[in-house]
């Protein structure tokens, strides 16, 4: 008897299924949004929203999905898988969301030859199970990821991870003349994003004792793309009147004097033209024979 009303239970559903044409594979509805949630020297990472549709009379049971991101020639670039089963509503679709992260340097590099975007293909394959009954079902869909915002930020904040990426080498008296008198400063920019920049300008004051002394430039133009990880360059400041601010600095007959600088940075990157404030400071190293001429 028990048997019976099983059988007949099963003979029911699949009635019930036939009238719903059956199990009906699960589809990728849209993919809403691709959100670029931070970008750090070694990663990337995004949050992919797409709706996957149920068109079925009966509840389907998502089990696994994978989703991948694929560059314009189809290879891999990124995949995370769905953690737990999730129920779809019969005639629904849900929206579910995955954190992806990618190798930020060939992210970068797409991003540098496609003008601010990235353009990937979105692709999935999973499987769901209707009263039971389980099917496999696959997609694929083109976007385009828009990080222009997230690389403005990069590069106008001139920082990776909070530091920056101005770092001074050395700092020393260039040339000493009764007129006027030259101080050079020689940094290294990093590049550890991969970003296309160009570093055209740096006009700057330079401050001593806490007054203006004098101002500088970068000696020439510094251009980055994703082959250059890091470039070495110049600034030199016209000092007047080095010997009256030299012995009005208490640490001069030390060896070494404290220095501020104050400029804009002013960089060429993505169609973008940023000019940005910029501060910095350290020792400059002199000998006594510089306190005197």
């Amino acid at each position: 008897m028990r048997i019976a009303l099983k059988c007949l239970l099963i003979g029911l559903a699949l009635i019930g299924l036939s009238s719903c044409k059956l199990f009906k594979t699960p589809t990728l509805e849209k993919v809403h949004d691709v959100k670029v949630l931070s970008i750090d020297p070694d990663k990337t990472n995004l949050e992919v929203s797409i709706s996957v549709n149920n068109s079925n009379c009966y509840t389907l049971i998502l089990k696994e999905l994978e989703v991948n991101l694929l560059n314009r020639t189809r290879e891999r670039i990124g995949s995370v898988e769905l953690k737990k089963a999730v129920e779809i509503p019969k005639k629904r679709s849900n929206a579910l969301d995955f954190h992806i992260s990618l190798d930020t340097r060939p992210t970068v590099k797409m991003v540098n030859h496609s003008d601010q975007k990235v353009f990937v293909y979105i692709s999935g394959e999973g499987s769901g199970k209707v009263l039971g009954v389980s099917k496999k079902f696959s997609f694929e869909e083109p976007y385009e990821i828009d990080i222009k915002e997230q690389l403005e930020k990069v590069v106008s904040g001139f920082k990776a991870d909070g530091q920056d990426i101005f770092q001074i080498k050395r700092s020393y008296v260039k040339q000493v003349r009764l007129a006027q008198s030259q101080i050079a400063v020689d940094f290294l920019i990093l590049n550890p994003y991969g970003l296309q920049f160009k570093l055209k300008s740096f006009p700057s004051t330079i401050s001593i004792g806490g007054r203006e002394a004098g101002t500088g430039e970068i000696l020439q133009p510094l251009e980055f793309d994703e082959r250059v990880y890091s470039r070495e360059g110049s600034m030199t400041f016209k000092i007047n009147n080095w010997k009256a601010i030299v012995n009005a600095v208490k640490g001069a007959f030390k060896g070494e004097i404290e220095y501020e600088v104050n400029g804009k940075v002013k960089i060429d990157a993505y169609g973008l033209e940023i000019d940005q404030p910029f501060t910095y400071g350290d020792l400059i190293y002199i000998n006594v024979s510089e306190l005197i001429f």
